[in-house]
């Protein structure tokens, strides 16, 4: 698939010589969506697409459970990105006010057939 190229903030790059959008494509296109899926809290966009998100119910908490908020993730973006195979790893680091840095890294199916690991990471929380 082929999909709008966007930065850290969710914001449409720019090219700065053609100044056309950029597209990303293959692996990165992938990673940039189980990144989406993972920013939108599950409900947010109930005119839209009620079941995209991740239910963020057991991420702030007092007694935050990794392998509980892990399910959580891997339900999420098994759900709403079909070319994952498999999460092969998801590490948290707890930051200051209950925010929490979270990184990926999934085993996908490119639109080829061949296979491929999209990796990323996100800050939720403040």
């Amino acid at each position: 698939m082929r999909d709008l190229k966007v930065d850290k903030y969710g914001d449409l790059i720019v090219d700065p010589i053609t100044h056309d959008l950029q597209i990303v494509d293959g692996v990165d296109e992938i990673a940039q969506r189980i990144r989406a899926t993972l920013l939108i809290r599950l409900g947010e966009m109930v005119n839209l697409a009620p079941e995209q998100g991740t239910d963020y119910t057991n991420f702030f908490v007092k007694n935050f459970k990794k392998n509980i908020a892990q399910t959580d993730i891997e339900d999420a973006i098994k759900k709403n990105v079909p070319e994952v195979n498999d999460l092969t790893d998801i590490t948290f680091n707890e930051l200051p006010n209950r925010g929490l840095d979270v990184h990926f890294k999934a085993s996908v199916t490119l639109a080829d057939g061949t296979s491929d690991i999209a990796e990323g990471g996100l800050k939720l929380g403040n």
